[in-house]
């Protein structure tokens, strides 16, 4: 069992304890934060780097080298960057639930908690969080994420660079030491005193914080000195519970009293600290201000609530240590070697096709004049030695252009290419060897995203852990009041009562489970290739293991680009998925199907039988499996079909003919 890291009670112990945390916290960091401003300068384009200060944090940058001229810059760097961008964002972070054990309630409780974390955190916000999420990833190697609540309808992601952010204990062997974090940045005073969490605007405590007053956007100037110059401010969010002050507010606190000077604002500290519990759950959440100083502005226990850490730390490359290797700083050094032979070799045949020339012996009686033609060539009389046979002009070769100088710049991005985890052939689009099934570049596929696996597990890791946080808060602030609209049409949310007219879910019905309740992850966790998809389906129908409008179902429920048409196979299917989860209602009372004689009752039929067949419909009452045998009946009798203990009509009209004509004959016996 871990221990926990507990903050002095006394207000000043504190906020002393604080700021030495965080003063050698930086002093630990700034060495590895010189790799930081190297990774992001390179990919900018530069390429001389000076003045390297590991105890402050800072490194000079410049694009020209020493006598001012520009360098030759090879960028395979950038191309293998873009690329391993590119195959992070095919990992989908949309939050998925899925239920613990196979009861009713437990399905009932995964439904809850898909429908309304679909509704908090929609896909736009999804694909925004990955755009910002994996850029930081590849340069840096660790990224933060934290959960911010502005109010119970505005809450988000908010992505943290790694200079922001401590661990406490400052000194850690790995992540598993990591008992709290802390985020440091500046900001505008204005800005802290209308967040919801601190005192109001007049309190006192405002009067003890330091600050300086800087042109408006500008960063303090020791901010860059301590290795913090790319902080960029931040003007909403960022906390455990943080909200920011509107438009409205800011205007109506500028206008009080003197005129205010806008084209300046004054910019504090502001650190944040968050605290597990021994199992891993939030503690303490803690806010200070100041540059030398540090204030307590707020702090509250969490212990007994059980909220999931609203912060979390994603890294790319887990070595010793808290922060995390970086994709980018693995290949600079043999980009910058391949890049310098490459430069050699290109300066070479520059000097050559300016200074290169041929030797021309004096023996072959070709007068001077006639040598000086207009053909460019720059030619050189000598005396050759008379000894030597087939004595002829020669050209000098530039000695930069052997083979081996051309070879070890194929090695350099050989060795490129092996560091950077990507497949050569399958990047390009193409191949290796004959390989053409669907099984055999599925299989190369996995095999070429191993090397990936252990950045998407710790980013899949981090991204889950702040749902399950987004999911308590949530828990605890939306009231019986709220709405949530579907955004997900599939029976798998079964469990819930929906309002059929308005695609929405009210929580007077529905109780939002506690994120322990339920298995929260993200919905792929290893990059998919939707090509590969693609591929898959093909083969399936190919082969006859999937009928065609099974084909087209799975083409648009996975998002795939191919025209397959049965459009209203596709709605009536849809429809049908509405269906089970509206007559499943909460498991316990059967809801109302909805129908029409118009229906495809073959597609509708065919979705009632699958639900019909899994063990979730087994555990719901007895009423709700009679109202889906109904159901089935009666779409079976509009399809012109009956179940087996039913006779079809004609054959009832069949037999009591018969039954009549024998009656007749018997009558006339007697």
């Amino acid at each position: 069992m871990s221990y926990q890291f507990v903050l002095p009670k006394d207000k000043v112990q504190a906020a002393n304890t604080v700021h030495s945390l965080v003063t050698q916290g930086r002093g630990k960091r700034n060495p590895v934060s010189i790799r930081w401003w190297i990774a992001s300068a390179y990919l900018q384009g530069y390429r001389d780097f000076s003045r390297l200060d590991y105890t402050g944090g800072t490194v000079s940058l410049t694009y020209m080298d020493e006598s001012g001229l520009l360098k030759f810059k090879f960028e395979e760097i950038v191309s293998k960057y873009v690329t391993q961008l590119g195959r992070l964002l095919a990992l989908d972070l949309s939050p998925t639930v899925e239920r613990m054990g196979i009861s009713l309630d437990g399905m009932r409780k995964a439904s809850v908690a898909q429908v309304v974390l679909d509704s908090a955190f929609p896909q736009d916000k999804v694909k925004k969080l990955a755009l910002l999420l994996h850029p930081i990833i590849l340069m840096y190697g660790t990224a933060g994420l934290a959960l911010w609540v502005d109010s119970p309808d505005s809450m988000g992601i908010e992505v943290i660079p790694p200079w922001e952010i401590l661990p406490i204990p400052i000194d850690v062997s790995g992540p598993h030491d990591v008992r709290g974090i802390i985020r440091a940045r500046y900001v505008p005073v204005d800005w802290i005193k209308g967040l919801m969490i601190t005192p109001g605007e007049k309190s006192k405590e405002y009067k003890n914080i330091d600050h300086v007053s800087m042109p408006t956007g500008n960063m303090p100037i020791d901010a860059d000195a301590i290795g913090e110059g790319l902080m960029s401010m931040t003007s909403g969010g960022g906390g455990f519970f943080v909200k920011a002050t509107t438009d409205d507010e800011r205007t109506m606190a500028g206008r009080a009293g003197k005129k205010k000077d806008e084209t300046h604002q004054d910019l504090t500290q502001l650190i944040e600290i968050w605290t597990e519990t021994s199992d891993g759950y939030l503690a303490e959440y803690a806010v200070y201000a100041g540059m030398t100083k540090y204030v307590e502005l707020y702090r509250h226990n969490h212990s007994e609530s059980k909220y999931h850490m609203p912060i979390r730390i994603a890294r790319d490359v887990i070595t010793s240590g808290f922060w995390g290797r970086s994709y980018v700083d693995q290949l600079i050094s043999l980009n910058r070697e391949v890049e310098i032979a490459m430069s050699s070799m290109f300066q070479a045949v520059s000097d050559f096709d300016i200074y290169g020339f041929q030797l021309w012996p004096t023996s072959l009686g070709v007068p001077p004049e006639a040598e000086r033609g207009q053909d460019g060539l720059k030619r050189i009389r000598y005396e050759p030695d008379y000894t030597v046979p087939d004595t002829k002009p020669e050209n000098i070769f530039p000695t930069k252009m052997t083979a081996p100088h051309v070879d070890i710049v194929r090695v350099g991005l050989e060795m490129m290419d092996r560091i950077a985890n990507q497949p050569t052939e399958m990047m390009s689009g193409s191949a290796p060897g004959r390989v053409d099934s669907s099984k055999g570049l599925g299989f190369l596929y996995e095999m070429s995203t191993i090397p990936l696996s252990s950045t998407a597990k710790n980013i899949a890791d981090a991204v889950s852990g702040v749902y399950r946080a987004m999911l308590g808060i949530i828990r605890d602030q939306w009231t019986d009041r709220k709405v949530v609209s579907l955004t997900n049409l599939d029976d798998s949310l079964a469990g819930v009562i929906l309002d059929a007219e308005a695609g929405t879910m009210s929580l007077s019905h529905n109780s939002i489970p506690h994120p322990d309740e339920v298995s929260l992850t993200i919905a792929s966790e290893v990059p998919v290739s939707k090509e590969q998809q693609k591929y898959e389906l093909k083969e399936a129908l190919r082969e006859g293991r999937i009928t065609l409008e099974e084909f087209s179902f799975n083409v648009r429920k996975q998002g795939l680009d191919l025209p397959v048409g049965m459009e209203i196979e596709w709605q009536n299917y849809r429809r049908a998925m509405l269906n089970n989860i509206l007559l499943f209602g909460d498991g316990e009372t059967p809801g109302q199907a909805i129908g029409s004689p118009s229906d495809l009752h073959r597609v509708h039929l065919k979705v009632l039988d699958c639900f019909m067949a899994r063990p979730e419909f087994y555990a719901a009452s007895a009423g709700v499996r009679e109202a889906f045998i109904k159901e089935r009946g009666e779409r079976l009798a509009l399809l012109g079909n009956y179940l087996d203990q039913l006779e079809y009509p004609e054959d009832i009209a069949k037999m009591e003919s018969e039954q009549y004509g024998s009656a007749e004959g018997v009558s006339d016996i007697f």
